[in-house]
C-alpha cells in the first residue's frame, strides 16, 4: 500500500464519520456548513448553496436507507477506500458511444442524478453543482460508469464497454454480482 492509497483511504473514512455525524445529530450538517458545502460543492461559502444543502440531509437519509435494504443499491458506494479520486471514468475500459452527439458532455441526459433524485443537481440549468468536487471525485460521479451493471443500472445512453473489458455473462449475472434489486436485474436481462 503506497502513501497515497493511505491518504485517499483516510479522506473517505472521515468523509464517511463526518456524514455519519451530520445524519445522526440531526443538526451537524448545519452547524459545520462550510464542510458540507466543501464536501459536496466544492466551496466553502455554504450561503451560496444553502437550498440544495438543505436537501442533502434528507437525501442522506433515503441512500442510507436504499443501501441498507437487502436489495438496495450498495453498490452506488462501491468504490474501494484506496482508489484514487477520478474526474472522468477509466477510458481505457470505457468510450463514448458512435451515436452520441454531444461529445464529452452528458447533453440532455441526466438519469444518473434523477434516480437518486440528487439534491446537487441544478434542476434550472440541468448542470451539477457539484462537478469536481470531493463527492464527485472520491465517489460514483466522477467515475462513472466502472462498469456494463452501471451502464446498464442508469440506461446510459453515453457510454459503452470497450470490447475488450465486457466480461461474457449476462447483463442480470453482471447485475446480481454488483447488487441490484431483483426488480432492477429483471429489467436488465
Amino acid at each position: 500500500m503506497t502513501l497515497n492509497e493511505l491518504k485517499w483511504s483516510a479522506l473517505r473514512t472521515v468523509f464517511f464519520g463526518y456524514i455519519f455525524f451530520s445524519l445522526l445529530t440531526l443538526v451537524g450538517g448545519f452547524l459545520t456548513a462550510p464542510i458540507m458545502t466543501y464536501y459536496f460543492f466544492g466551496d466553502w461559502r455554504f450561503w451560496r448553496h444553502w437550498g440544495p444543502g438543505t436537501r442533502l440531509f434528507p437525501h442522506g437519509w433515503r441512500m442510507v436507507l436504499s443501501v441498507l435494504q437487502p436489495n438496495g443499491h450498495a453498490f452506488m458506494f462501491s468504490v474501494p477506500l484506496f482508489s484514487a479520486p477520478a474526474s472522468a471514468p477509466d477510458r481505457s475500459r470505457v468510450r463514448v458511444r458512435n451515436d452520441w452527439g454531444y461529445g464529452n458532455s452528458c447533453g440532455y441526459c441526466r438519469r444518473c442524478c434523477e434516480i437518486y433524485k440528487c439534491p446537487v443537481l441544478d434542476k434550472s440549468t440541468g448542470l451539477c453543482r457539484g462537478y469536481d468536487s470531493f463527492f464527485w471525485r472520491y465517489f460514483n460521479c466522477g467515475r462513472f460508469p466502472t462498469s456494463q451493471p452501471d451502464i446498464n443500472f442508469y440506461a446510459c445512453p453515453k457510454w459503452e464497454m470497450k470490447p475488450s473489458t465486457v466480461v461474457a455473462e449476462s447483463p442480470a449475472a453482471a447485475a446480481a454480482s454488483v447488487g441490484l434489486a431483483p426488480e432492477r436485474q429483471a429489467q436488465i436481462g
